[in-house]
């Protein structure tokens, strides 16, 4: 007799299958968007000064505002776009998020002033909100002791573009001018939607339909509401916030302590030219956070669902907070350099704890609105950051910055670890998912 080497396949249950085709799908799009995203950003600035004849303070200016606008109109649009993927399905979410950066990035070179790039990059964040969505639907069915390692390796396509975009980005911009990674983006976007509209699995939400179903804005307050009742995820939420928030007052400013402290004295031997040597040092500092997300990531992802993801966001905040604390006091590039790396350790986990901590504390109903308030957190502090940092940085100097970004991450790691002592007693109780809002699954 034959043994049944194939029926043991066939006997999968069926969510497993579904949630292995539609992790399948999402990856790649989530690879995609992040490679296009970041061949813009690092010349961003440089487009702005040579599109629009900008220099000095004005170039400064407007880039400022091209960088913060996106993630600020994204931070506030999230929850809406969230509670609708809750309702009208994921994937849905996921293809119109992909179409509305692909539209926003292929008009953005016909921009006439500045103040039309912003109003371009403020509609691209307000229409886009594709990582909530794509994280939703990519842990869909993923049982909870597994959250964090799923996210993680999700957030392992979003390091691999991180890594990949600003390379492809350079060689882009040297070829078809710095408009044509504009186009670029937009066209790597329109590729992301493909794989989630045609092999994901079509969300039971997107067939259902029910009379007795309340309107969008109800059920958006409700959700809302519902959320802001459970005063742990709030709690988290602000926290999570403070974190982004210390970290990211520092980043705008690396480049610029970089080239106060010198080239890398290894690279300064190699390179021969002491411009080409400070350039490289300059994109080393920035290419070990890539490389530490790529590398690390999954394994923080792996290590929250062995101890708990609210547990390794205090010892990533209190090692980050150490971290900056150290290189408030260095006066040397390979100091800078060495800490550098061991920020990186500490950086490439925040964004996988944070989702796999919010995955934890709400109902599965929820997941995409908790999702986007979570996103919307850190995008708030991705914003807010770089822009109170640039107020401190004209009177303090960067290694002030270090010390005051420390000091905000070790208040949120205190208050992570009391709401990890506390959580118990803080946590409300979860109401059931209500009939009128949610359809059956």
């Amino acid at each position: 007799m034959d043994r049944p080497f194939r029926s043991t396949k066939t006997a999968d249950p069926p969510e497993l299958s579904t949630h292995h085709r539609n992790y399948l799908a999402v990856w790649p799009s989530m690879f995609a968007v992040s490679l296009g995203l970041m061949a813009i950003i690092p010349t961003l600035g440089l487009y702005v000064g040579d599109r629009f004849g900008l220099t000095g303070s004005d170039q400064r200016f407007w880039t400022g505002w091209a960088y913060a606008s996106a993630p600020l109109a994204a931070a506030c649009a999230g929850p809406f776009w969230g509670v609708l993927g809750d309702r009208g399905g994921r994937r849905r979410m996921v293809v119109r998020a992909t179409l509305a950066i692909a539209v926003s990035t292929a008009c953005m070179p016909w921009a006439t002033s500045p103040g039309w790039l912003v109003v371009l990059r403020v509609l691209q964040g307000a229409f886009a909100g594709f990582v909530a969505p794509a994280m939703a639907l990519g842990t869909d069915g993923v049982p909870a002791e597994r959250q964090g390692h799923v996210i993680g390796r999700l957030q392992l396509a979003m390091a691999l573009g991180l890594l990949v975009g600003p390379a492809v980005g350079a060689e882009v911009a040297f070829h078809f001018g710095r408009a044509g990674v504009f186009y670029f983006t937009s066209a790597v976007s329109l590729l992301a939607a493909a794989p989630v509209w045609f092999f994901v699995e079509q969300d039971r939400r997107e067939t259902h339909v029910e009379v007795s179903r309340p309107p969008l804005l109800h059920a958006f307050r409700h959700d809302f509401a519902v959320l802001l009742g459970n005063r742990i995820f709030v709690a988290l939420l602000g926290c999570v916030f403070l974190m982004r928030f210390g970290q990211h007052m520092v980043e705008p400013f690396v480049a610029i302590w970089v080239r106060e402290l010198g080239a890398l004295p290894a690279i300064e031997a190699m390179a021969g030219a002491p411009e080409l040597a400070l350039e490289r040092t300059v994109a080393l500092a920035f290419i070990v956070l890539a490389a530490a997300q790529l590398l690390l990531t999954t394994r923080w992802g792996r290590l929250s669902d062995r101890i708990g993801p609210l547990r390794c966001l205090v010892i990533l905040g209190s090692g980050l907070s150490v971290v900056f604390f150290l290189t408030s006091m260095v006066d040397g590039i390979t100091p800078f350099m060495i800490l550098r790396c061991g920020a990186a350790v500490f950086m490439a986990g925040s964004m996988t704890l944070a989702y796999a901590a919010a995955a934890r504390r709400v109902a599965a109903d929820r997941k995409s609105l908790a999702f986007t308030l979570m996103q919307s957190g850190m995008q708030f502090g991705l914003a807010l950051g770089p822009i109170v940092g640039g107020v401190l940085a004209t009177g303090s100097g960067v290694p002030q910055l270090y010390l005051i970004g420390g000091g905000c991450l070790a208040v949120a790691s205190v208050g992570m670890m009391i709401l990890r002592v506390a959580g118990r007693a803080l946590e409300t109780q979860l109401p059931p998912p209500d009939p009128t809002t949610t359809p059956p699954r």
